[in-house]
């Protein structure tokens, strides 16, 4: 999360400001404004969510205490539709050695099933 924040603070504090200067001598154009706010925002948002879910894989990966008897298979991309727009991140596959089953416990924790979408 700290380093969406930090990218907001260096680049996304500096589009918005662009964003007001250059609506504040036509207000006419008002509703291009609203649209470049939220557009920064969003793109804020899905960082931090971005961010939120690498950490809880990472999780995963460094402590077995949370995964006893999986072990990690590959890490892949995958994407995430939510309301607020796709979600790129990355992921661990697990395999049960014991079991033979294979997941991404990640999505498993969140109770997601494959290709879905949430809002």
């Amino acid at each position: 999360m700290i380093n969406s924040i930090q990218h907001f603070q260096e680049q996304g504090v500096k589009n918005l400001t662009e964003i007001f200067s250059h609506y504040t001598d036509d207000l006419t154009k008002f509703a291009e404004m609203v649209y470049g706010v939220t557009k920064e925002v969003t793109k804020l948002g899905l960082s931090l969510i971005k961010e939120e879910l690498e950490s809880y894989d990472e999780l995963l990966r460094k402590r077995q205490d949370l995964r006893k008897g999986w072990y990690i298979e590959r890490r892949d991309e995958t994407k995430l539709l939510t309301s607020l727009g796709e979600i790129c991140y990355s992921r661990t596959y697990f395999h049960n050695k014991e079991t033979g089953e294979y997941c991404y416990l990640l999505d498993r924790l969140m109770g997601l099933e494959s290709h879905a979408r949430i809002s």
